[in-house]
């Protein structure tokens, strides 16, 4: 009797080897692939039994580099079947991953490769120059499996290909804990210096299974099953593509690769190679509507989860008429990341294109509720918190923060809430962004959704503005979909939207900004989501 198992513990009981691991994910996915590839940029396909002997060589590859358990490799690759062969290969030798997020900045990279302990580097040679300044005056530096070809003055470990085709395709990975910690990265806020987040093989595992069998149980509208071909539009360093891979590849299905996100190309790879389920942010989708609306395409059968930021009423209508299938799911770096999806049929996104823009009902096995302090236990909104068995215990080597995210036995997310009376959640604002003023709240994600509903908005975002009667009031940045557009006339027109939008009671009356100010660019932070904090410096400087 043959074994498809990754990793074996000789002598120990069948009950030992079954541990919540990443490898399991693989070989189950190996096993129900049948004919399914896996396609990346640059016109590579691989069967998943093809892409498995890259698993193994790339483990013994970085075995032979020195890595073992405990060790952190660290990737800086676009999203390729290179980062899904990191995705298995370094948690598979008890090693961690350390996804680098290229957005930030060098200062940033380079403290966050320092922080993790990052023991060697997988970089594309486009990321060499970026390398070089990082490390500029470094007394120490990792060593660097480059992928493709490239001159460098940094220690050279290998090049990727090379490195494989001279591995052990029969390697036989060692036997893992399923506690042991199998990725890290970190967070990408507006303040301070990123948090790191740590996950288990144990925590990774019971994530996949979970939306696995959220997404395996819902509406065609939105179900992602065997028969699904899945491309992912959120960069692989960022939360481990929303655990998405892990999904896709547990069910064996055809995987589609983008490499740099480019419109033209993913509206062609979503056509050409019919794909059927991906998920992105709200920055994404309005840049491939605006490349689909230019050519007169039409993408039905596209199921696109929206995420990281709050997906509008508007932005959900506009997806809608190119006959994608969108809704928003919700999570966040410290939740692996998805807990929560406007759980829907296709009747009722079409009937009620709003509940779409809703964070839902929790994922199995998730407990979502909304914390009141002991002041406001009687009002209906208040801070989500969350408890399952996947969220990050701590942030690495960082207690304080740690108690401040972990209160009263539950991890605090930050965001302010509303539970509707079907029990869905509705995020109503962060904590951080709520106005309140002539100390009545107000929240900006209402008014944003309000402006975005202009057909002359291509994108919003309100922020609070001190002011010495009303405490704060709110503070209006658009972008137009047309420069030319007359600014005053726009604003005229906004404003008596929004006091249409008073009259149906669904703003306040003190909602309308004080402020609406005209811009080419609204400010993003290293993962596409609106930046508000420094919106808020700019007010104060100008």
């Amino acid at each position: 009797m043959t074994t498809s198992r990754f990793s074996e513990i000789p002598g120990a009981s069948a009950r030992h080897r079954c541990g919540l691991t990443l490898d399991t994910i693989l070989a189950s996915g190996i096993e129900s692939a049948g004919e399914n590839q896996i396609i990346t940029d640059g016109g590579m396909d691989l069967s998943y039994r093809d892409f498995g002997v890259r698993v193994r060589q790339l483990g013994h590859a970085l075995m032979q580099q020195g890595i073992k358990a405990e060790s952190r490799v660290a990737v800086m690759e676009r999203d390729t079947h290179r980062y899904l062969e990191a995705y298995f290969a370094v948690p598979m030798l008890g090693a961690t991953l350390m996804t680098v997020n290229i957005r930030l900045s060098l200062e940033q990279i380079r403290y966050t490769l320092e922080h993790s302990k990052t023991e060697l580097i997988i970089a594309a040679a486009e990321f060499l120059p970026m390398l070089e300044q990082v490390y500029q005056g470094a007394d120490s530096i990792p060593p660097i499996v480059v992928i493709g070809h490239a001159p460098t003055a940094l220690p050279f470990a290998g090049e990727y290909e090379a490195l494989l085709a001279e591995a052990d395709a029969s390697f036989v990975f060692p036997a893992v804990d399923e506690d042991a910690v199998a990725t890290h990265f970190y967070t990408t806020g507006t303040t301070g210096l990123p948090k790191g987040v740590t996950y288990t093989h144990r925590q990774l595992v019971a994530h996949t299974l979970a939306v696995g069998f959220a997404f395996g149980t819902t509406d065609d509208y939105q179900s992602f099953r065997r028969n699904d071909v899945y491309m992912p539009l959120t960069p692989m360093f960022h939360v481990h593509a929303w655990g998405l891979p892990y999904v896709a590849t547990l069910l064996g299905v055809k995987q589609v690769y983008p490499g740099r996100y480019e419109p033209s190309e993913i509206i062609r790879l979503v056509r050409t190679e019919n794909v059927t389920f991906s998920h992105c942010v709200p920055t994404i989708m309005q840049m491939l509507l605006a490349e689909a609306e230019k050519n007169g395409t039409k993408l039905p059968g596209w199921k696109v989860i929206i995420g990281g930021s709050a997906m509008s009423p508007a932005l959900a209508k506009r997806a809608m008429a190119s006959d994608i299938q969108v809704f928003a799911a919700y999570g966040m770096s410290e939740t692996c990341p998805v807990i929560s999806f406007s759980r829907t049929t296709a009747a009722e996104a079409k009937a009620n294109p709003e509940k779409m823009c809703r964070v839902g009902h929790a994922i199995p096995l998730t407990e979502l509720k909304i914390h009141h302090p002991q002041e406001s236990a009687a009002q209906r909104r208040g801070e989500l918190v969350a408890r399952c068995a996947w969220l990050t215990d701590a942030y690495f080597d960082d207690p304080h923060m740690t108690a401040q995210l972990w209160r009263d036995g539950y991890l605090h997310t930050g965001d302010v809430a509303v539970q509707d009376d079907d029990g869905a959640f509705h995020i109503v604002d962060r904590t951080k962004d709520i106005i309140k003023t002539g100390g009545e709240w107000l929240s900006s994600l209402d008014l944003e959704a309000c402006i975005a509903e202009h057909a002359a908005v291509e994108e919003v975002a309100v922020v609070a503005k001190p002011h010495e009667k009303w405490g704060e009031r709110p503070c209006a940045f658009v972008k137009p979909r047309n420069p030319d557009m007359d600014p005053e006339t726009l604003f005229s027109e906004i404003r008596n939207a929004l006091r249409t939008r008073i009259e149906e009671g669904k703003l306040p009356p003190y909602a309308i900004p004080d402020e609406i100010h005209l811009v080419d660019m609204l400010p993003r932070t290293s993962v596409g989501k609106l930046n508000k904090k420094a919106l808020r410096e700019q007010l104060n400087t100008d």
